[in-house]
């Protein structure tokens, strides 16, 4: 029987061996908080969520979600960057919920002069911190996508994730949101 164990063994290092290289190949998934939605096409993009998370806009694609206030990107010829958040509101949790962990991905749609146009929560932990969460992001400042060097209106998906107060620390907002620039939160 020596010999059947050892074949036993060599065929589960085999099989391991393709899952592994298969994993390898296949890409990661992308959240839609990991996204760059500032590409030519990108408005056909899956919302994407975590497992678990709440996805009120479940199989629609970002340009479904904001419609015709978000207009077709003109073609790249040379170069883009993303937007980003310049500075945002402080993340307050809602009352009697400050102990309690959550994360709201919410999708800001940019205009081509940094402003807000709109906004959804996308991807949600606890239904409970949406408002709060939105709230974050409704008199944000924002540095707009460009292509070519042209200002244009496109999607940010920022993720807000509020966190319970550590008792002694100097944090008394309950939380911290965002994306670059913003105050240092978590990316999905």
């Amino acid at each position: 029987m020596p010999k059947s164990r050892f074949l036993l063994a060599a065929a589960l290092a085999g099989l391991a061996a393709v899952a592994a290289a298969a994993q390898a190949q296949s890409p990661a998934p992308r959240w839609s908080s990991n996204t760059d939605y500032s590409t030519p096409g990108a408005r056909d993009l899956p919302v994407t969520c975590r497992r678990g998370d709440v996805q009120p806009f479940e199989g629609k694609t970002m340009g479904e979600v904001f419609g015709d206030a978000w207009p077709a990107a003109p073609e790249m010829t040379a170069s883009h960057t993303p937007p980003k958040v310049v500075s945002s509101a402080k993340v307050i949790p809602p009352r009697g919920l400050e102990g309690k962990p959550a994360t709201v991905v919410v999708a800001v749609l940019v205009g081509a002069d940094g402003k807000p146009l709109a906004s959804e929560a996308v991807c949600i932990s606890d239904g409970a911190f949406t408002i709060a969460a939105k709230r974050v992001l409704r008199n944000a400042s924002f540095e707009p996508a460009t292509i070519d060097g042209k200002p244009v209106t496109s999607v940010l998906a920022v993720p807000i994730s509020f966190r319970p107060v550590r008792r002694g620390g100097g944090d008394s907002g309950g939380g911290s949101g965002g994306d670059s620039g913003s105050g240092g939160g978590s990316q999905e």
